[in-house]
């Protein structure tokens, strides 16, 4: 039986570490193919006609290369020459990449619409029935989903605070419903799922239940929040603000200290 546990404990965290990497090395592999081929379709093209025209135009090639020589703009064979050996390659690569997310954001806006989507569940139904991948494709769904702010499995309704591990301290969460029914029945009261990230790393964390009436809602955005959690609280209230508290306690400290005294 501990042998099975420890087998089973490891395939876990193998899933969990795979489902947790597969979006990401998807998401490489997909935006360096994509550029590549736009690269390759529209870059290396640009550079061609960029070469081409600065070769036969002496006035372009002067205002591109002005520090070039004289010799070296006599004839179209000697700025070719030059041309060769001195343009910057990087411009086609710079067309590369913006067709490669101007072709992200067209495919993100199909996506999005009634076909899109259809194809987007057709997608996932065909993944889920494969022995292996159908271990791993719903985690790595929902890592993408939390990743990318898709609004699918993983939705946070609000931000929230709860005195979390103990009473006098404060933790952030991502309320995401209702607690269990069975646990809610067993406290006699309602129960509220809130979601606590943990730091500097919100993509993972734990889920704990909550009283409704225990819960601390936040004026704040769920991206403010996730924020606030990658930064390890750098980013979070106003510095001058939480100065300004800071000294109307001191005074309010001294205030007491003098009070107390001349009793």
């Amino acid at each position: 039986m501990a042998g099975k546990s420890f087998s089973e404990n490891i395939k876990r965290a193998f899933l969990t570490g795979l489902a947790a990497l597969f979006p990401i090395l998807i998401t490489v592999f997909l935006l360096t193919w994509l550029y590549a081929q736009m690269d390759n379709l529209l870059g290396s093209k640009v550079n061609v006609i960029f070469k081409r025209t600065l070769t036969q135009h002496e006035k372009f090639f002067v205002m591109t290369f002005p520090s070039a020589p004289e010799e070296a703009a006599v004839s179209s064979e000697a700025r070719g020459e030059y041309v060769e050996e001195e343009y910057p390659e990087f411009i086609g690569g710079l067309f590369g990449i913006a067709g490669m997310v101007l072709a992200v954001l067209l495919m993100g806006l199909f996506l999005r619409g009634y076909l899109g989507s259809k194809m987007v569940n057709k997608i996932d139904g065909f993944f889920e029935k494969f022995p292996v991948v159908k271990g791993i494709y719903p985690h790595a769904r929902q890592v993408a989903d939390f990743l990318f702010g898709s609004t699918g499995k993983m939705e946070f309704k609000r931000v929230v605070a709860v005195q979390y591990p103990r009473k006098g301290i404060y933790s952030m969460g991502l309320l995401t419903g209702y607690g269990l029914d069975s646990v809610q029945e067993h406290a006699g009261q309602n129960l509220i799922s809130v979601f606590i990230p943990n730091s500097p790393a919100p993509l993972t964390g734990f889920v704990i239940m909550v009283p409704k009436s225990e819960i601390i809602s936040l004026e704040m955005r769920v991206e403010d929040a996730i924020r606030f959690c990658v930064t390890a609280g750098m980013i979070g209230g106003s510095r001058d603000k939480i100065e300004e508290k800071l000294d109307m306690m001191e005074k309010k400290e001294e205030g007491l200290m003098e009070n107390g005294s001349e009793e």
